[in-house]
């Protein structure tokens, strides 16, 4: 970058002594140039300020596909004489603003009976021609049931997973007895194009892989529970930290090959929080060891963390993996957003301190998406490294 040159208030008099100008000739030139500073400033952070694209909807749930397409759940809320239900629509959108609804809820889950689903996460496949919807269901009251015998539905519901083309026509499961995946959580398809894979159990829990296509199903890793579970679905694999992965029954984290069933052990933990996240490049993986810390280890050098102060949140990568974006406290609850160097522990707010329900920086790192508190209005800033 070329520096510009402040005029000097000194000079020569005619006998080379030198003498102090009263520096009125340098005072407009200075003034001139930082008020071009300030205008350039201005401009800047204007640009900045403003979001490239919003969506003016409730948007509850979302996920960014690799090719920067964005898939959203916005609730809908339906009265069926004394029940109130809740069923989402399914959205996807391109960051040029063009938008489409893939999933009508009449059509998806009519009434009567009424029924309630409630989209928990969305997650695309790698290819971006495939979505999972991973969703709470709570079935119709007694009352609407046309089989008297069956059991009242639980209030809380039964996590399940529904699988969609980017179209939102839905992939069904060969030989499968019920509509969709049910007490089952977290599903992301996998690179290979035929398989997905999702986790059971309340935790720790057990990873199961399918293929819809065949019906063909399969508990990996038999005998092997996970506390917690990182997928890295365009590399088929999976980061996971357990306890009970080695005769030892120390707590370490695996990487986990998940179309060969291998593991390779990464490093023995002495602390796990959790909020695992992979860098873009998938050479560092972080995660919080306590409340207050997060631990970064290369997955070429383990042994050797590097580890950072921040209050406990959850965090995504900058694109030169220097460093990491912080939101702190609970994933249910708005807060603002900070950079967090990983070396010098330096802390930098963006987007002017304003809090945010959730956030997803774009798979290319130029631009993040951010729901406001309230009603989740979905806006997409220019993310400036």
């Amino acid at each position: 970058m070329s520096q510009t040159k402040v005029p000097n208030c000194y000079g020569r008099n005619r006998r080379g002594s030198i003498h102090r100008s009263n520096g009125r000739a340098a005072f407009p030139a200075l003034v001139a140039l930082l008020g071009a500073a300030i205008v350039l400033l201005s401009v800047s952070a204007r640009a900045q300020d403003k979001p490239t694209f919003v969506i003016q909807e409730d948007c509850q749930a979302f996920a960014i596909s690799q090719d920067n397409r964005i898939v959203y759940a916005v609730p809908k809320i339906k009265r069926v004489k004394k029940v109130v239900i809740e069923r989402d629509e399914i959205w996807t959108s391109a960051l040029n603003g063009k938008q489409k609804q893939i999933v009508e809820v009449d059509k998806f889950m009519p009434v009567p009976p009424p029924s309630t689903y409630v989209v928990n996460s969305l997650a695309w496949s790698p290819d971006g021609r495939r979505i999972v919807a991973n969703m709470t269901v709570i079935k119709a009251p007694p009352a609407f049931s046309e089989d008297d015998s069956a059991p009242p539905p639980s209030p809380e519901g039964t996590k399940s997973i529904a699988l969609l083309d980017d179209d939102g026509h839905e992939v069904k499961v060969e030989g499968s007895k019920t509509r969709f995946i049910e007490n089952a959580t977290h599903g992301t398809w996998l690179a290979d194009g035929v398989s997905l894979v999702y986790l059971t159990g309340a935790g720790p829990y057990n990873i199961v892989r399918v293929n819809p296509a065949s019906g063909n199903q399969s508990t990996l890793f038999e005998g092997h529970l996970f506390d917690d579970v990182l997928w890295d679905a365009k590399n088929n694999r999976a980061f996971a930290v357990g306890k009970n992965l080695s005769l030892s029954s120390r707590l370490a984290l695996v990487e986990l090959d998940l179309l060969h069933e291998s593991v390779r052990e990464i490093a023995r933990l002495d602390a796990y929080q959790g909020k695992m996240s992979l860098s873009p490049s998938g050479k560092w993986i972080g995660y919080f060891m306590d409340g207050d810390t997060i631990e970064v280890r290369s997955l070429d050098n383990p042994l050797k963390p590097l580890q950072a102060s921040a209050g406990f949140g959850r965090f995504q990568w900058s694109r030169d993996e220097k460093r990491v974006l912080l939101k702190r406290g609970s994933d249910d609850r708005s807060n603002d957003l900070v950079w967090v160097g990983l070396t010098d522990e330096t802390f930098t707010p963006i987007l002017h301190d304003l809090q945010f329900t959730d956030f997803q920086i774009t798979p290319d790192g130029e631009s993040i998406a951010v729901t406001d508190p309230g009603k989740r209005i979905l806006k997409v800033f220019p993310l400036q490294q």
